[in-house]
């Protein structure tokens, strides 16, 4: 609890501080703006990052079995009973 208290008031600080600064310098809050643009930009999956959305999934084993068929593909059933949140299977 107390770590809490104190990372909390290291952050009021540091906002008080960045609002002082942007005070001065008016245009920091656009540059900041298109930095952070900039930067979520970056940091998007790449194409080959995103394979895993290629996956054909489906809603139920019947429609999964007709695309295999169709496409001459394994079918991969994966079947969970629990919480997956925790990352536990």
């Amino acid at each position: 609890m107390c770590h809490q208290r104190i990372i909390l008031a290291i952050a009021v600080t540091l906002a008080g501080s960045n609002a002082d600064i942007k005070a001065l310098d008016p245009d920091r809050a656009s540059r900041d703006f298109v930095w952070v643009e900039r930067r979520v930009a970056e940091l998007q999956p790449t194409a080959k990052e995103k394979r895993f959305d290629e996956i054909g999934w489906a809603n139920n084993l019947r429609s999964a079995l007709q695309l295999a068929r169709g496409h001459n593909r394994p079918v991969f059933l994966f079947t969970h009973d629990g919480r997956i949140n925790t990352g536990r299977c």
